[in-house]
């Protein structure tokens, strides 16, 4: 599964992603809340992509 990560803290920006199994960030979602540190996040330059593996 693939998650969106705040580049800026390092963890989830989302408490579940809807990006699921498509390389496709959210763009209707900005501006949102960070999940992890709740800073502000205004657009995609500040997320990336991180492919979960769920072991």
């Amino acid at each position: 599964m693939l998650v969106l990560i705040h580049k800026e803290c390092g963890g989830p920006a989302l408490e579940e992603s809807p990006v699921g199994e498509v390389c496709a960030i959210p763009v209707d979602r900005f501006p949102f809340p960070c999940f992890t540190c709740l800073e502000e996040i205004v657009d995609e330059s500040e997320v990336r992509l991180s492919e979960e593996l769920g072991i």
